[in-house]
């Protein structure tokens, strides 16, 4: 039985579910989720920051998708700040770099599916020098978020015996591959899927991470912007989203 201090409260971040959990309950989670032999769900874990906020807002599917999810982490501090700003809460950030390295050093098998050619496979070599026992079951980066892509996809998480599966195909394009393809990964046997974006990126370094003073007063978002300049339209979603924190957090005090 779940214990029930570990059981997530939600809160609503401009209409978009985040779930409050300390470091040691998501831990906890992902353990039970992995570990009972008599559950047979795949469960999906979303990794929340203002882009995903402002796609759900635009995008009633996206944001349906969000609301089903078995458990929305805080990634972006975007998501960390707003929360304090609107109900005093201390959300706990959760990359999805740290799932990623957590879960692949774990004893469930690892199935890493998208981001560009040679991407997931230099960041699984990266990790195993890191980490020996790195769980990587298989790696595919020849598909899309397409259907057309599916089948292909399915048969080889099916056959790589894995429990868990890192989606990397981009914000909406992962989470629609998800919502598509939850049944069937659970009937192949995994239980646990996320879509992680650019993480596999990072971890093979084909995209250098700001450094660790930058992360922490959360201005990643411009470091990477300053590198890669292309990004400009993407990031016009986060000045959107910080005012409408603001009028948020000044509705949610005002008497």
């Amino acid at each position: 039985m779940r214990d029930s201090a570990d059981r997530p409260q939600r809160l609503e971040i401009l209409g978009v579910p985040v779930d409050t959990m300390e470091s040691v309950a998501i831990e906890r989670w992902l353990h039970a989720e992995l570990a009972d032999p008599w559950d047979s769900q795949c469960r999906h874990l979303v990794t929340l920051n203002p882009e995903y906020v402002m796609a759900a807002r635009a995008d009633p599917s996206f944001a349906a998708a969000i609301r089903a999810a078995d458990l929305v982490v805080a990634d972006g501090v975007g998501i960390v700040l707003a929360a304090r700003a609107i109900y005093g809460v201390r959300l706990i950030r959760q990359t999805g770099v740290a799932l990623t390295e957590r879960l692949v050093t774990g004893e469930s098998p690892v199935f890493m599916l998208g981001a560009g050619p040679g991407v997931a496979q230099a960041a699984a070599a990266k990790m195993a020098t890191r980490v020996p026992n790195a769980n990587v079951a298989g790696i595919w980066d020849g598909g899309s978020a397409d259907v057309r892509d599916d089948a292909e996809a399915l048969s080889r998480i099916q056959i790589s015996g894995a429990q868990v599966v890192l989606v990397a195909y981009g914000a909406s394009g992962q989470i629609a591959w998800i919502v598509r393809n939850q049944t069937a990964l659970a009937a192949a046997g995994v239980r646990l899927v996320i879509g992680v974006g650019g993480t596999f990126n990072f971890l093979s370094g084909s995209v250098a991470r700001a450094p660790r003073i930058i992360q922490r007063i959360g201005l990643e978002w411009l470091y990477r912007l300053v590198r890669e300049p292309w990004r400009w339209r993407r990031q016009l979603a986060l000045p959107r989203f910080a005012a409408l924190t603001f009028f948020a957090a000044l509705r949610n005090r005002l008497p």
